[in-house]
């Protein structure tokens, strides 16, 4: 008895550990959004992506919603356009992960690319070609492609980082082995 619950305390232990680790990773992406005045990728997306891959899809709505509004705020967005699509896009993969894809860096680069590119194309739609300028397909090549592409990049650190933290703090999954485990005993 005393085992088992030795058990839960250490879970939620490191379970409030990551979760904070996350939210402070997350502050950092959006730091480095509004810093500068670059070019730059777009971290928040690859991190809620990478996040969802291990979670379930209540997690992922969460740090979809978390990730989105970052997203928005720092951006200059309207708040909730970034946070509806990246809902949407976290929920999808956490599914994907749970059901029908293994967790790999190429899996979650594909779903990346799909997403930051959808959500690029979204972008320069409602903001810049719905307006019909003349040559407004220069912001797209110039400003939103190499966005994107450089936020698809960026998901390979993101990705080995998370996947650390996700190890080292443990999974449902390994509470639950582990918790059968010791109730056999």
């Amino acid at each position: 008895m005393k085992t088992r619950d030795h058990t839960s305390r250490r879970y939620f232990l490191l379970q409030t550990i990551q979760w904070v680790v996350l939210a402070v990773l997350m502050l950092a992406c959006y730091v480095f959004e509004v810093s500068g005045s670059m070019h730059k990728p777009l971290l928040l997306i690859p991190l809620a992506l990478c996040i969802s891959a291990r979670t379930g899809e209540i997690q992922a709505t969460a740090v979809g919603t978390a990730c989105g509004l970052l997203l928005d705020v720092a951006c200059g967005k309207l708040l909730g356009y970034n946070a509806f699509w990246l809902v949407i896009c976290c929920v999808a993969v956490s599914l994907l992960h749970s059901y029908l894809l293994r967790e790999k860096l190429l899996n979650l680069l594909m779903l990346t690319a799909v997403c930051a590119l959808v959500q690029g194309y979204l972008d320069f739609l409602f903001y810049y070609g719905i307006w019909g300028h003349a040559d407004v397909m220069l912001i797209y090549f110039h400003d939103i492609l190499p966005c994107g592409l450089m936020t698809i990049v960026s998901t390979i650190p993101l990705y080995y980082l998370v996947r650390f933290l996700f190890r080292h703090c443990g999974s449902r999954r390994s509470y639950e082995l582990e918790k059968t485990i010791v109730s056999d005993l």
